[in-house]
């Protein structure tokens, strides 16, 4: 019994990492075909290198044919364009322009009249962040697009000229031939105390209708932007997706499904894709494209979104002596504008979110928004844990205080339950002798052996899984945490002791490339101390033992590159289980309960009423 309970505690902690490394939201994609040969960049699939050049001006279409291509005089059997091959997007120099509040600086291209980055302006170590949002972007975030006969998007960045501008708003303007102008208008909240949250881009496109009749325009793409990860690493790599919520739940697409990968063992392995597009029939209330502590989330006031293009972005080589970009992830959604009258205009408003994923902002911001954060199947522990680790905050104004003061917490409330097993495992190797000659008395019985053994447990009332109790009481907590403090914006740049930033690992120095990060080595060797002091189980396999005595290093090797933070919870609670078992091991034996007595019959009785009917028969 006792072999197989620990077998059982084995296979929940490695089914835990597990699902650690490996959980996430999949969607129900249809993935495009991917040509047999590349193809010239402006017939290519969607998964295009970053332009680094505008595009040549002889190779642009009129105005006109843009207006040709994007919205047609309304007929019974108008079709939706497509833009086809070799039509190339009118070029025009660039132009930046710039609005601004206290927390994000965002940049305009007059190419499109589109964000071409956002520059995010707080951060608790002062100045600018180095994260910058849609830097070296495939597309200008929001730009307008259509459909091109292979299936990719192809933006209209023809030149927008400024038609107002302040502090806080600006406005775009294209005359696309004489019968069409479009207005493209964004605006910040010039503060946080407004009631509108300053990482929202407001945004409104208008189209004008010139002609003396009706237009039906095509379904238009907006594009999400280009997100990249935080920092180089194969982990950081699964936290860059593209997701939805379609009114009941949120799904996500991470960058690695497109890029493809290796998996973990040739588990999890996935061949690269050009392009996925999501059409659920249904319409998606929101869109969102992020990173571990970055999100920009789109989303339409009045209609929803019909479709998403999931694709990748690419990065050219770098020049000598520059870093190259890391592969980003974009997607476009497909909004149906409808027919605007002759003569007569129609507006479409989105809201559009660009900032830190913190989950008091995105739960604020409404319709499910902070499903953002991608918390799990143990989503309830992580807002709980959230929740709680906000309000010791609020009270003391230091993240890694409030880290520990949880920890603290939450050892406290499982104090009692986990010093009842620490004593069953005490007693548990005070029946050592015992056990060792029953295992002797009984070898060549397997089944006595067996009963005997747990009739020893219950006459010294020892329970023989005590020792997997603490494992599975912290192993749902732990995993709660993982997904709340892995991609918590709130971590970022917070300073603890030596750790200058609680988000990343804690590393001091590099020896020879690898990095040596301090607080993981404490966690394991503090892992090391706790099971040392544990009782040893006499009823254990020897090889299980072994198993055990190498959780530690197994740990140490899982967490090495985690964030601070949920090392810093891990390496408190072994602390503190190891001041709980110091507890334990010096307390004196408790005087065992006496058992109940098992019923006898009388001395005399005869025995059962049944019997003594079939004696007088």
């Amino acid at each position: 019994m006792d072999k197989k309970n620990t077998f059982f505690g084995l296979l929940f902690l490695a089914a835990g990492f597990l699902v650690m490394f490996w959980q996430g939201a999949q969607l129900s994609d249809s993935p495009m075909p991917t040509p047999t040969e590349p193809t010239a960049p402006e017939a290519a699939p969607a998964s295009l290198e970053a332009p680094s050049a505008p595009v040549s001006p002889e190779a642009a279409p009129e105005a006109a044919q843009m207006l040709e291509l994007m919205a047609r005089d309304l007929e019974p059997e108008a079709a939706p364009a497509v833009l086809e091959e070799g039509v190339s997007p009118e070029a025009a120099p660039e132009s930046i322009t710039a609005i601004a509040n206290d927390f994000i600086e965002v940049e305009f291209t007059n190419r499109g009249g589109a964000i071409r980055r956002v520059n995010f302006l707080q951060t608790k170590r002062g100045g600018r962040d180095d994260y910058v949002f849609n830097d070296k972007g495939y597309l200008p975030a929001l730009s307008l697009g259509l459909p091109k006969s292979d299936g990719s998007i192809r933006e209209f960045d023809m030149a927008y000229r400024v038609e107002s501008r302040s502090a806080n708003s600006i406005t775009f303007t294209l005359q696309a031939g004489p019968e069409l102008r479009i207005h493209r208008t964004y605006s910040l909240a010039a503060g946080s105390g407004n009631g509108q949250d300053p990482y929202i881009i407001e945004h409104r496109t208008r189209f004008e209708n010139l002609g003396a009749n009706p237009k039906a325009f095509s379904t238009l793409y907006l594009n999400l932007g280009t997100m990249r990860p935080i920092s180089d690493g194969a982990m950081q790599q699964s936290y860059v997706n593209v997701g939805y919520f379609d009114g009941n739940d949120a799904k996500f697409k991470a960058v690695t499904k497109l890029t493809g990968s290796s998996g973990f063992l040739g588990i999890g392995a996935s061949a690269p894709k050009d392009q996925i597009i999501i059409n659920k029939g249904a319409p998606l209330q929101w869109t969102s494209v992020k990173n571990q502590f970055f999100a920009g989330i789109l989303s339409a006031r009045e209609t929803s979104a019909e479709s998403l293009v999931i694709y990748p972005v690419y990065s050219k080589p770098a020049a000598p002596g520059e870093l190259a970009p890391r592969t980003g992830i974009t997607g476009s959604a497909a909004y149906a504008f409808g027919i605007v009258p002759a003569g007569d205009s129609k507006s479409f408003d989105f809201d559009y979110f660009v900032g830190p994923k913190e989950f008091k902002r995105l739960q604020s911001l409404g319709n499910d928004k902070d499903l953002v954060m991608q918390f799990g199947f143990l989503s309830f522990i992580s807002k709980l844990l959230l929740a709680f680790m906000y309000a010791i905050h609020a009270l003391v104004p230091n993240w890694g205080v409030s880290i520990v003061i949880m920890t603290i917490c939450i050892k406290l409330i499982f104090w009692p339950l986990t010093a009842k097993a620490s004593r069953s495992q005490k007693r548990m190797a005070s029946i050592q002798g015992p056990m060792a000659e029953l295992k002797e008395k009984y070898k060549d019985n397997p089944q006595k052996m067996q009963q005997e053994t747990l009739k020893l447990f219950r006459e010294h009332q020892v329970n023989p899984v005590a020792g997997c109790l603490p494992l599975f009481i912290q192993m749902p907590i732990f995993l709660g945490l993982f997904y709340m403090l892995r991609t918590a914006s709130e971590l970022r740049y917070e300073p603890f002791l030596w750790i200058s930033d609680l988000s990343q690992p804690d590393t001091v120095m590099e020896i020879a490339g690898f990095p040596l990060n301090i607080l993981p080595l404490l966690m394991g060797f503090t892992m090391y101390l706790q099971m040392s002091m544990m009782p040893m189980n006499p009823g254990a396999d020897p090889a299980q033992q072994k198993i055990f005595k190498f959780l530690p290093f197994i740990f140490l090797i899982f967490l090495y590159g985690f964030s601070s933070g949920l090392v810093l919870y891990w390496t408190v609670q072994n602390i503190l289980t190891i001041l709980q078992q110091k507890i334990t091991n010096s307390r004196p034996d408790e005087p065992l309960k006496p058992l109940p007595a098992a019923a006898t019959p009388k001395s005399g009785s005869g025995g059962s009423p049944r019997t003594k009917a079939r004696r007088k028969k």
